[in-house]
């Protein structure tokens, strides 16, 4: 087997190159979690985004189905915070 990234030829078990050190190791959809995030944590993440943004980065990579439910969650409470800020702000100065 020929490393992608450099053209080394490398063991056909191999994880790394030993040429140039990148992954030989293709994710496959099956190595991806595809698990949506809970409803109660999509609910945290609404009321407070930034558990919504922390947890966008701790699933990011392992579990990107979580990682894109808690961001689309914490930009709509976010937005939403905002709606509504903006409500208090042009109704309440009365």
């Amino acid at each position: 087997m020929f490393c992608e990234k450099c053209g080394k030829e490398v063991n056909d078990e191999a994880i790394v190159c030993v040429g140039c050190g990148c992954s030989l190791k293709s994710t496959t959809e099956s190595d991806v979690n595809k698990e949506p995030l809970s409803g109660g944590v999509k609910f945290l993440s609404f009321c407070f985004p930034i558990v919504g943004g922390i947890l966008y980065f701790v699933h990011q990579n392992s579990a990107p189905q979580k990682s894109k439910d808690a961001c689309s969650a914490a930009l709509w409470g976010f937005g939403v915070g905002i709606l509504l800020n903006i409500l208090a702000a042009v109704g309440g100065g009365m």
